[in-house]
C-alpha cells in the first residue's frame, strides 16, 4: 500500500470510527444495532476501542449506556474525548451508514496489512499462514459472519434485549399479527389464482402497513388511479361499483370527504411500473425511503438486462432471487404477489407447488400465503388463506375470510378462523374447519 493510499484509508477509518462513537453517545437508541454490526478490532484508534468496549460491557449488564455512564467506567478520563465525538456527528440518523463504512474500511486496512506482510514473507508455511488470513477478512467482506459461543454469550443479552427486538410488520389481522413475524430483510409472497382478490387483499394490508411504516405499492397492471379508488372504497365503505362507473350520489361524496384524514395519512405510494425490474424498483424505494415494497405481480416484472433469450421459467427464476436479496441487501420488507397455476382439477386447493413458472419462489421466501376461493363455482365463496411457508412460525394452518368485493374488504366471519391442516390430505392442501354462517353477504369482484 503506498502512503498515500494508507492515509485516505486512514482518515476514512477515523471518519467512521468517529461517526459510529457519535452516534452512540448521542442516540442511546442506536447502541444496541451497533454493538451487533461492528466488532471492537475494527476500531484502530486505541481510545476508540477502549469507548466502544465500555459501551459494550455496559449494555451486556443490562444497564443504558450514555455519555457520563460511559465515562465514569474509563475512570473519568473520557469526557473531552466524547465531548469532541459527539460535537464533530451531526446526527445520528446515519449511524448504520457509519458502521457500514468502519466495517468495510477496517476490513480493508487489514487485508492492506496483510498483503504487505505477505510481500515480506520468508518462507511458504508463512505465506500459507497469511494467505488464511486474507481468506477470513475476504469472507467476512463478503457477508460471512463467524461467530464463537464466547462472544455469542457476550451477544446474546444485546440480540434479544427488549430494545432490539424485531420491528415486525403489523397486517391489520389478528391471526396474521399473530403468527406471521415478518420484518426488514424478509420476502414475503402472497399466491392466488385469477380473480382471488391478491391485489385487493394486498391494498388493505399496504394501507393499514402504511400507518406505521412507508409503503411503496408497484403495480405491474392496474393504474395509479384504479389502485387509490379501491383504497378509497375499501376504507370509506363506499360502493366500488358506483366508483368505476362514476354514479356517486352527493351522500357517497360526504361520506369519502368524512374520512379525508384517515385516507390522507398513511405513508402509502402507488406507481405504475411497467418495465421496472428488480434494480429500478429497489433504487426507486431507497430514494423514498420505503420500509416496505410490494410488487404486483412478479411474473410481470422484466429480467434484469431483458435478456430475450430466457425462458419465463429462467426469467421468473430471476426475478424472485432479485427481490429476495433485494430484501435481504436494503432491510426492507418485501411483499411479491403471484399468480398460481391453474389446478388440475376444479376445486383444488393451491400448494406450494402451485407458484407459476418457478420453484425458486418457494425457495427465496419466507412466508408464502395462499389466497383461493373455497368454492371456485360460487361467485360469493369466501375465501381462505393457507399458510404454506413460514419461516419464523406456524405453517400448516389458515384462515378463512369473506370478501365484500363492492367495498374491495376482506373480513373475518364469525366463528372460529384458524384450521390446522389434514395430514392424509397432501404435505400443502389445507382442509379447513366450518365457520359459523353468519357476517356480510361478499359481493365477489374479479381482481
Amino acid at each position: 500500500m503506498s502512503q498515500e493510499q494508507k492515509e485516505i484509508l486512514s482518515q476514512r477509518l477515523l471518519t467512521a470510527e468517529q461517526g459510529v462513537l457519535g452516534s452512540m453517545l448521542i442516540d442511546g437508541d442506536v447502541v444496541g444495532s451497533i454493538l451487533m454490526a461492528v466488532e471492537e478490532d475494527d476500531f484502530r484508534v486505541p481510545e476508540h476501542r477502549s469507548v466502544f468496549r465500555a459501551f459494550r460491557e455496559l449494555y451486556g449488564q443490562g444497564r443504558a449506556p450514555d455519555p457520563i455512564l460511559v465515562n465514569e467506567r474509563l475512570g473519568g478520563a473520557y469526557g473531552q474525548l466524547m465531548a469532541g465525538l459527539m460535537e464533530i456527528t451531526p446526527t445520528a440518523a446515519n449511524a448504520e451508514e457509519y458502521a457500514r463504512m468502519l466495517r468495510e474500511s477496517s476490513r480493508l486496512w487489514r487485508l492492506r496489512e496483510v498483503g504487505d506482510r505477505l510481500a515480506q514473507a520468508a518462507d511458504l508455511e508463512d505465506c500459507r499462514e497469511l494467505a488464511d488470513q486474507a481468506n477470513m477478512l475476504l469472507c467476512a467482506q463478503s457477508g460471512v459472519r463467524r461467530l464463537d459461543m464466547g462472544q455469542g454469550w457476550k451477544d446474546f443479552f444485546i440480540r434479544h434485549d427488549p430494545k432490539n427486538r424485531k420491528d415486525c410488520i403489523r397486517w391489520g389481522l389478528a391471526d396474521l399479527d399473530q403468527h406471521l413475524h415478518v420484518a426488514g430483510g424478509d420476502m414475503v409472497v402472497i399466491g392466488g389464482y385469477a380473480s382471488a382478490g391478491k391485489t385487493a387483499f394486498a391494498l388493505q394490508l399496504a394501507f393499514h402497513m402504511a400507518k406505521e411504516r412507508r409503503v411503496g405499492f408497484f403495480s405491474y397492471e392496474t393504474s395509479v388511479d384504479k389502485l387509490h379508488d379501491r383504497v378509497v372504497a375499501c376504507q370509506a365503505l363506499t360502493s366500488y361499483r358506483k366508483i368505476a362507473s362514476d354514479t356517486l350520489e352527493k351522500a357517497d361524496f360526504e361520506q369519502v370527504y368524512g374520512m379525508r384524514e384517515q385516507l390522507s395519512a398513511p405513508a402509502l405510494e402507488f406507481l405504475e411500473a411497467s418495465g421496472m425490474g428488480v434494480s429500478s424498483v429497489g433504487a426507486y424505494a431507497m430514494a423514498r425511503h420505503y420500509d416496505v415494497i410490494v410488487v404486483d405481480y412478479l411474473q410481470k416484472l422484466p429480467a434484469a438486462g431483458r435478456d430475450r433469450r430466457l425462458s419465463d421459467f429462467e426469467r421468473v427464476s430471476q426475478v424472485s432471487d432479485g427481490l429476495q436479496q433485494l430484501a435481504r441487501r436494503t432491510g426492507k420488507v418485501v411483499i411479491a404477489l403471484s399468480q398460481l397455476s391453474r389446478p388440475d382439477r376444479e376445486g383444488q386447493p393451491p400448494t406450494l407447488s402451485s407458484l407459476r413458472q418457478s420453484g425458486q419462489i418457494e425457495q427465496d421466501a419466507d412466508v408464502v400465503l395462499l389466497l383461493y376461493k373455497e368454492d371456485p363455482t360460487a361467485p360469493d365463496s369466501r375465501r381462505n388463506l393457507d399458510f404454506a411457508k413460514n419461516k419464523d412460525g406456524r405453517a400448516g394452518i389458515g384462515i378463512s375470510l369473506v370478501f365484500d368485493g363492492d367495498n374491495q374488504r376482506f373480513m373475518r366471519p364469525s366463528g372460529r378462523m384458524m384450521a390446522e391442516k389434514k395430514r392424509e390430505a397432501p404435505a400443502q392442501t389445507s382442509i379447513f374447519r366450518p365457520v359459523a354462517e353468519r357476517g356480510p353477504t361478499p359481493f365477489d369482484e374479479k381482481t
